[in-house]
């Protein structure tokens, strides 16, 4: 396993980030802290339980975990400075003799009909308060996976994320996971916490970027223009490519689009892509029919995790507009002919495809989108708004999908309203602060959480009287327990 890292997140370190999709980082607590966490998170599993999301309130001490500086620097780099705690939060224990997992890919939090993201917007940390060896049962991780849908326990390492009292393993949202089984005789436990971006890079505000180039410690796949497009992102460089010559496609490249193995289709996708940005509209009309290569509706099938069974679907869709998004505004014609005209899958990843590009012209499409009859076309369209500038027509849009009778429309609208209040481009912040008072209340805790996290970046008079009142109410005593109730 890699040892712990130093404290300031290094280039070298970022490199590995977006190969393997993992790092391993050290706290700077003392270990009596660590030792005070893990009494307690003990007691907790063998007594009254965790509280689910309750669990920071509960655990105090775990505020101090969230605000490591070794753990600020690496999601700063990693998310950006202007990066939200996600509400969902749990403990995970391993007891021994416990059943190992299979691999898996967690929804997002009983959602998965959004299109998973290369770009890192998602991150997952773990915090071990005691010394975790593989006979304990760490978390595994398949190294590299992150950008699959398709389980490849062969071709991604197997690694088994163990360290020291105070181990953070800092992870892409997406990357194939599972507990492992805990052979000793000893328990195990596990705080998860969940971060996210809350704008994109912005492009040109990085002067003389570090180059890119391939870590020494990287999966033996190559997925070299993923990585290096994930690079550029990261660091506000325009992501089109300009270097390819004006080719056609070769059959053989088009036919990789549609493999059976998602390493071929990505990296088919993304030479399209190239090809297509240097003047080949072979290349772009390859792209374009493969987003909309399975006529089937979408499926609406609810599932908290991904097993990788349903993978082949919408692969050719998928790593289509994954190499669309790496052409950035060269893509837009086929994207908006998509979102018009296109399957039920390619109006989906249309969609999501517009969101990463994140223009104004991709908005006005993809607000457009919100009226369409498929809910997987919908909500990836709330959710690409929120990567979009903030824009009076958008806000309103978002605004009234706050009202929807679909707890996920009403889910990615508030965390789309969530990413406008962070933005100093804010607009009509005061219908945002009303109609987000209300969803203080939403019977979906997630949309409740976003709504308070708006309202507390807009930071208006009008905003605070609507939260202060509501987390007043909402207080958790952490004094309090089945022990000592009064």
């Amino acid at each position: 396993m890699t040892a712990a890292e130093p404290l300031a997140l290094t280039d070298e370190q970022l490199r590995r980030f977006i190969t393997n999709g993992y790092l391993v980082l050290q706290s700077q607590l003392p270990a009596e802290f660590h030792a005070r966490v893990f009494e307690k998170l003990h007691s907790l599993a063998s007594g009254s339980g965790h509280f689910g999301n309750n669990l920071l309130p509960l655990v105090p001490e775990l505020n101090q975990v969230i605000e490591d500086p070794q753990i600020k620097a690496a999601l700063s780099r990693i998310l950006g400075n202007n990066y939200s705690l996600h509400a969902h939060r749990a403990l995970h224990a391993n007891p021994p003799g416990s059943d190992e997992q299979a691999w898996h890919k967690d929804s997002y939090w009983g959602y998965t009909r959004r299109v998973r993201n290369h770009r890192p917007w998602w991150a997952m940390l773990m915090y071990y308060p005691q010394v975790t060896t593989e006979k304990k049962g760490p978390t595994g991780l398949l190294s590299g996976s992150q950008y699959f849908h398709q389980l490849l326990p062969k071709d991604c390492c197997d690694v088994a994320a163990c360290g020291a009292a105070g181990t953070f393993v800092l992870i892409h949202y997406d990357l194939w996971h599972r507990k492992m089984l805990n052979k000793s005789d000893l328990d195990r436990y596990m705080v998860k916490f969940q971060f996210t971006r809350l704008s994109p890079p912005k492009i040109g505000s990085i002067k003389n970027p570090p180059p890119w180039r391939r870590p020494k410690d990287r999966p033996k796949f190559d997925l070299n223009p993923i990585w290096q497009s994930t690079w550029d992102w990261l660091h506000g460089v325009e992501t089109t490519p300009k270097s390819a010559a004006a080719t056609d496609p070769s059959s053989q490249l088009t036919g990789q689009l549609y493999a059976n193995d998602e390493v071929s289709t990505l990296n088919a996708a993304f030479q399209l892509s190239e090809q297509a940005s240097a003047g080949s509209q072979k290349a772009m009309d390859t792209l374009s029919e493969a987003l909309n290569a399975n006529l089937e509706e979408n499926d609406n099938t609810r599932r908290y995790a991904d097993n990788g069974s349903f993978w082949r679907a919408d692969a050719t869709a998928r790593s289509a507009a994954h190499g669309l998004v790496n052409a950035g505004e060269n893509a837009l014609k086929v994207l908006n002919a998509a979102s018009k005209n296109g399957s039920p899958r390619g109006r989906k990843h249309a969609a999501f495809a517009l969101g990463e590009i994140g223009t104004h012209a991709a908005q006005n499409i993809l607000v457009d989108s919100l009226s369409d009859d498929d809910l997987h076309v919908v909500i990836n369209a709330i959710e690409a708004i929120g990567l979009t500038p903030p824009t009076a027509r958008a806000t309103s849009a978002l605004i009234n999908c706050l009202s929807h009778t679909e707890s996920e429309v009403r889910f990615d609208a508030a965390l789309s309203l969530l990413r406008f209040a962070a933005s100093p481009a804010c607009v009509l912040k005061t219908k945002m602060v009303t109609a987000l008072a209300n969803s203080l209340h939403d019977s979906n805790r997630y949309v409740s959480a976003y709504a308070a996290q708006a309202l507390e970046l807009l930071g208006t008079q009008q905003a605070l009287r609507a939260l202060v009142p509501f987390l007043s109410g909402a207080r958790w005593c952490s004094h309090t327990d089945n022990k000592t109730p009064f």
